[in-house]
């Protein structure tokens, strides 16, 4: 199992990083150019490409694992046993793999849509409930239920996890490096419990999601010389809050209760949340558009206290790796023990809204920006 999970890891990787190169190259020639504005961190003009490698690399594996693979029958004898035993499942698991590389597809071709001619922000989170409405109609597997009866509330719970999720990685996507080494950090977080759980299927999954931001981030981390675009941070938005659907994070067997089971991947995933919903709070207590670019990200607010962009990144994959890490003991542990490690996460994020909050009232009272 492990030389399996070693070469999709390594295919992705490969092949986002060969990819990336290609893109990097390509890029300017196609138009998918990032200007310098107002608002942005880059002083001259980036290529935008890195989505379109992230989004083939992942593909790639994907159909070659999950569609080829199984087409041959177990006829070839140097596959892995654990692939050969597995066979079955993933046969099982061919109409959701297709819908979930579908969706895939269509969002990776609306974000490039947006960094070629732009997209109203609007018609974009429209465009990514219609596709989270899509999955929820093609594939009961696609499903948020929260264990809750009827069609009504678990549509409208898929939707609203769907396009937020997906639109979180989006924000996050401020600064170099940042959402690929996030979606890396919280990726491994997900592997070690699919992998506790026996959810090879997603696992799968993760480790092809891993190793393109892996590759992709050879090129993006901090002084970047090639941006994912939105194509690349929509779609891995959209690849994590698929998978964390799939993903069972209750089972009989474990004494964690239901609604625990729930809290699992905002545990995993606090980071992006966080930023999301703490600039949604600073635009509307500022009283601007809540859909406005502006620099108040987290990423932003770090270096404002004195950080460098690549330590305010850096921060950021240890704050995502110390309220993510609980999560591989939630099912080890009895109901309290998911309460504290839920509990912990939250101080976590707590201390630092409390430390920006007191940073930002220092610079006020000096009369700094």
């Amino acid at each position: 199992m492990m030389i399996t999970g070693l070469l999709i890891l390594l295919g992705s990787f490969a092949l986002s990083l060969c990819g990336t190169m290609l893109m990097r190259l390509l890029a300017p020639r196609l138009g998918l150019v990032d200007h310098p504005a107002a608002r942005k961190l880059h002083d001259r003009p980036m290529p935008l490409g890195g989505g379109i490698a992230i989004w083939f690399a992942v593909t790639a594996v994907v159909v070659a694992g999950g569609i080829v693979v199984p087409a041959l029958d177990g006829r070839i004898a140097w596959l892995p046993q654990v692939v050969r035993q597995n066979l079955d499942l993933m046969a099982r698991k061919l109409p959701t793999l297709l819908v979930v590389l579908g969706g895939g597809l269509i969002v990776t071709a609306v974000g490039l849509i947006d960094d070629i001619r732009g997209l109203a922000p609007r018609l974009r989170l429209a465009i990514e409930a219609a596709l989270a409405a899509g999955l929820f109609a093609l594939s009961p597997e696609l499903r948020v239920t929260a264990f809750t009866p009827g069609q009504v509330a678990p549509f409208v719970y898929t939707v609203i996890w769907i396009a937020a999720i997906t639109n979180a990685f989006n924000l996050l996507d401020n600064m170099d490096g940042l959402t690929a080494g996030v979606a890396a950090v919280a990726g491994l977080i997900f592997l070690i419990v699919a992998v506790q759980t026996g959810q090879l299927f997603v696992a799968a999954l993760l480790l092809a999601l891993i190793g393109a931001a892996l590759g992709f981030l050879v090129f993006n981390f901090p002084p970047a010389s090639i941006f994912m675009g939105d194509a690349g941070a929509l779609f891995i938005g959209y690849m994590i809050s698929v998978l964390t659907v799939v993903f069972s994070f209750y089972g009989p067997r474990y004494e964690t209760s239901p609604l625990l089971a729930m809290l699992l991947p905002m545990v995993i995933l606090a980071v992006p949340l966080f930023d999301t919903l703490s600039v949604i709070v600073i635009r509307i207590r500022n009283r601007q558009p809540v859909f406005k670019a502006d620099n108040n990200h987290f990423s932003h607010r770090l270096v404002a206290l004195g950080m460098s962009r690549r330590q305010a990144v850096l921060t950021i994959y240890l704050v995502t790796f110390c309220t993510g890490i609980g999560a591989t003991f939630w099912h080890r542990v009895s109901f309290a023990g998911s309460l504290v490690i839920f509990a912990q996460a939250a101080a976590i994020i707590a201390l630092i809204a409390i430390l920006e909050a007191a940073a930002a009232r220092i610079a006020r009272r000096n009369g700094t920006p």
